[in-house]
């Protein structure tokens, strides 16, 4: 079994032969599968004890033991009594377990606040630009009521605009994000790491840019309510007008 970084390294799939050197001695061996090794950039390979020549000596050895309820110290010093040498290297991977957990958990609430503070700004970026635009027309919606509507009547129809807008938008951006995100995990990560993340895609999280489109065309429209009621310059029909002021 070979890491993915090796099988990246000299693209190698499952079932390929693979030549190995091991004490003088040419091994050619099939691939039978590839296993994931998040964050090593050297290659690994694993074979079967009983294929190794008999001239091969390994520059170290280790092994793995069960502690149950006794701590590192008391096993380091009964393997310094067994073997009878002044030091013995101990690795505890329950403590470095627990360290990487505490890392990624770390890890995971950056993200999710790097990812909440993006969608904020996003959010705001979104509602200035649609105040902007139907800010610029609002002589347009004051003309609407010239000609007949009623200010409900304006006010749905701007919300029907402005919903319309952020909605649209929403729509539009979501290929580009699945797009980048793909460029991300399978192009830069495999370059920049030498190993790929599994690609998945959130529908749950699309909902909840979707609500947050609605909520920014509401409030667009409740902008645009308080400022369409203001004292700015209102159009009049000429119907209404006197004969010297037309």
């Amino acid at each position: 079994m070979v890491n993915e970084q090796l099988a990246r390294r000299y693209p190698l799939a499952v079932g390929d032969p693979l030549v190995l050197t091991l004490a003088d001695t040419r091994l050619e061996l099939p691939v039978l599968a590839i296993y994931a090794d998040y964050g090593r950039p050297a290659g690994e390979v694993l074979i079967n004890l009983e294929l190794l020549p008999d001239e091969f000596v390994p520059a170290f050895e280790s092994f793995s033991i069960s502690p149950g309820a006794s701590d590192i110290t008391m096993i380091t010093d009964g393997l310094q009594r067994l073997w009878q040498v002044k030091s013995v290297r101990v690795r505890d991977n329950k403590r470095i377990r627990e360290l990487a957990d505490a890392v990624f958990d770390q890890t995971f609430l950056l993200t999710r606040a790097m990812t909440f503070v993006t969608l904020v700004l996003a959010a705001v970026a979104l509602l200035i630009m649609g105040w902007v635009f139907f800010s610029t027309r609002a002589w347009y919606f004051r003309l609407l009521q010239v000609w007949g509507l009623t200010r409900r009547q304006v006010l749905a129809q701007l919300g029907r605009l402005a919903l319309t807008l952020t909605l649209s938008i929403t729509l539009l951006a979501l290929p580009l994000g699945v797009w980048l995100t793909w460029v991300l995990v399978h192009r830069i990560n495999p370059l920049a790491f030498g190993w790929s993340l599994p690609m998945a895609i959130y529908p749950g999280f699309w909902l909840q840019l979707g609500v947050v489109s609605v909520l920014i065309g509401l409030s667009i429209t409740l902008l645009m309510r308080s400022q369409l009621g203001g004292s700015g310059p209102k159009p009049v029909s000429a119907a209404s007008l006197r004969g010297d002021e037309r």
